[in-house]
């Protein structure tokens, strides 16, 4: 009986959410492009590339945690809040250090949209010099 009452009080929950994300209606984050490729780059390079965070529901977007895959890669936003319709950048760097050939990074954003952490790559092929 216990297990019936939390699985109809879980329903109830998450029918508005769900009712919600159906509608479009919260906040909403699309990141362009989903993957940058720097080309054929040189060891000890500090790459940047500036993504794009578009906010494309209905409520404030709150970028609350952003995660690289590598010390080599880091990662900036120039607002931490988007409000609805609006967007800010992600600015992303790859420092090619001394890897050789192609490298290969991701960058993972959570944030209060319900839909699941977002992530973005960079990659580049790094040449060694002879």
């Amino acid at each position: 009986m216990a297990i019936l009452i939390a699985l109809a009080i879980s329903v109830a929950i998450a029918s508005p959410l769900a009712a919600r994300s159906a509608k479009g209606e919260g906040p909403r984050v699309e990141i362009e492009p989903e993957e940058y490729d720097f080309g054929s780059v040189q060891q000890e390079q500090k790459l940047v590339y500036e993504f794009t965070v578009r906010n494309t529901g209905t409520e404030e977007l709150e970028i609350r945690r952003i995660s690289t895959s590598c010390g080599c890669t880091a990662a900036l936003t120039s607002d931490r809040t988007v409000a609805a319709g609006a967007s800010t950048i992600l600015r992303v760097t790859l420092e090619t250090r001394k890897y050789k050939g192609v490298v290969e990074r991701s960058v993972s954003i959570a944030t209060n949209d319900p839909g699941r952490v977002h992530t973005v790559r960079v990659k580049a092929f790094v040449e060694a010099p002879e």
